[in-house]
């Protein structure tokens, strides 16, 4: 299982390591070490790629706007 702090690190060790880098969920998935199993969380986990991405090394900001809750 992916959770939404795991998508979080992904993007930020990514951005560190290539700021310039065009992050995909496949590019998530892989950094991760994961495989999807049948695809139907791949837009979940591009929004919240996005959502990281944009708000920077913030998780709870991001969450917070898409309505995920922290546990």
């Amino acid at each position: 299982m992916i959770t939404s702090k795991d998508v979080a690190e992904a993007v930020m060790a990514l951005r560190t390591a290539d700021p310039l880098v065009v992050l995909t969920p496949g590019l998530i998935y892989r950094y991760l070490g994961k495989r999807p199993s049948c695809g139907g969380c791949m837009p979940l986990i591009a929004n919240l790629m996005v959502a990281y991405d944009e708000e920077g090394p913030s998780p709870s900001r991001a969450n917070a706007r898409l309505g995920i809750e922290e546990p």
